[in-house]
């Protein structure tokens, strides 16, 4: 917590390599300064507790880069980027290359995981466009983990089939027979030891084969080339190391400074808190409609909004702030329909979103994913938050928020089974080791307290244990 003295932050190295995941996980975590803001101040100061660098197979070091592709949607990449960078830290890699952004085309069109009924589309852009890349290179250069951007964003895989999207941009200087292709961990769920097992058997096997056919060859280094990452990590037993390679992965400054102006005119400069909501109603997510209510699932998906908005106790004086894409392809009659509903039923003031704010040649700049990374950057900073179970916008949305200091109970997620999504989100969608509070009273006034020389210090610290931890998880 921001209050919190600083040398009970800073574990000890004893505490990192003799059971640390079992030992530290009842240990106070850091959150960050103030909601929603990224903390650390990406400072290492001193030496690092990276684990030994590189793999040794067959009786030989070989220092390894790693690659891999982050799939889909906004926060289906966040998570990609957490396994990856956890995997990274517990096999010693030297340098990770981050993949490019996915772009959707737009919301509005049906996005289905049959290819003759699917209407998406995704393009590459930059990872700086969701990431703050330059703090992220600075955070883990002080673990030995040297963070990379690709060269070039194309050629771009196809993401419809993220088991085999491999990157595809080209490897200037990298002998051939020094990639080895992981296979099997698109949305695997292996426990971190299961995961480092299978890509260090995948390493040992390949460079087998490539003795095999090129005798005498002499590699120099691996580079380890995976497929989307998405849900290839259990993360329930390692939520300390998880939670900090998610505080690692900071947000588009960009982006934040927007969220904080709109965030500052809702709130009318902190003199008033709001609600808020992830309607994940647009026209990508129709099969979910069908399957919660045929032909009529769009209500029924507004209706089971509006009682868990009743539920959470949304007060009718207070101003709710929706997020949704509703607006981003011109739906505005599904909008305004649908708001109509939750106004009806007494659940806020007044309803506000993004549009009302920023000014179109602002919101025109930016991509999909940022429109939505907007979205979540002020949701973070709302008082109640009511998401949809099944998405992992909502999902990742109410763990940052606890990873931050708000209470698990002023995040409540609508359950829908029917989805078919419950099990991989029990095993995979939990970032957080924050422990759950029942009482949002004493959370809202820590939440006050702003001690940025604490934060920064021991965000510092935090990172230099990444690598000790995560080495230490998966032996």
């Amino acid at each position: 917590m921001a209050g919190l003295p600083v040398r009970r932050l800073l574990l000890p190295v004893a505490c990192l390599l003799l059971g640390w995941v079992a030992t530290c996980a009842e240990m106070p975590q850091q959150s960050g300064a103030s909601l929603g803001r990224r903390f650390g101040g990406g400072r290492t100061g001193g030496g690092s507790l990276a684990a030994p660098s590189g793999l040794v197979l067959h009786g030989h070091r070989y220092p390894v880069r790693l690659r891999y592709t982050a799939c889909t949607g906004l926060v289906n990449q966040q998570y990609s980027h957490i396994a990856a960078f956890t995997l990274a830290a517990a096999l010693g890699v030297h340098e990770v290359m981050l993949p490019p952004a996915a772009v959707r085309d737009s919301f509005g069109h049906v996005f289905s995981i049959h290819q003759a009924e699917n209407q998406m589309q995704w393009f590459p852009a930059r990872p700086s466009c969701l990431l703050d890349v330059e703090r992220l290179q600075r955070t883990w250069a002080g673990l030995g983990l040297t963070v990379t951007e690709p060269a070039t964003l194309l050629p771009f895989p196809d993401l419809m089939f993220p088991a085999g999207a491999f990157q595809l941009t080209p490897l200037p200087g990298v002998d051939p027979r020094a990639v080895v292709r992981v296979d099997g961990i698109y949305m695997s769920g292996l426990e971190l030891p299961q995961l480092a097992t299978a890509v260090r058997e995948a390493a040992a096997a390949h460079v087998a084969r490539m003795a095999a056919a090129f005798p005498g060859l002499q590699l120099e280094e691996l580079l380890l080339d995976l497929p989307c990452t998405f849900f290839s990590l259990n993360t329930t037993n390692i939520l300390p190391v998880v939670s900090q390679v998610a505080a690692t992965l900071h947000f588009n400054p960009s982006l934040e400074y927007l969220a904080d102006r709109v965030v500052s005119y809702i709130t009318r400069d902190g003199r008033r808190n709001f609600n808020g909501v992830h309607l994940r109603v647009e026209k990508d997510a129709a099969e979910w409609f069908l399957i919660l209510g045929g032909l009529d699932g769009a209500q029924v998906v507004w209706e089971m909004y509006r009682d868990a908005m009743l539920d959470a106790g949304f007060e009718p004086d207070t101003p709710l702030f929706v997020a949704t894409g509703l607006l981003s392809y011109g739906a505005h009659y599904d909008f305004t329909s649908g708001v109509s509903l939750l106004v009806s039923s007494r659940l806020c003031s007044e309803v506000l979103y993004k549009e009302l704010y920023l000014p179109p040649f602002e919101l025109q700049r930016l991509n999909s994913e940022q429109l939505a990374l907007l979205d979540f950057l002020i949701l973070a900073r709302a008082h109640k938050f009511v998401g949809f179970g099944p998405s992992t916008f909502s999902t990742y949305l109410r763990e940052h928020r606890t990873l931050h200091g708000r209470p698990p109970s002023l995040s409540i997620l609508i359950s829908a089974p029917r989805i078919g999504t419950d099990e991989a989100f029990a095993r995979s969608a939990h970032i957080t080791a924050v422990p759950r509070q029942d009482s949002g009273a004493a959370s809202d006034a820590a939440e006050q307290q702003q001690d940025s020389s604490h934060a920064s210090d021991a965000g510092g610290q935090q990172d230099r244990q990444l690598g000790g931890a995560a080495a230490t998880a998966a032996s």
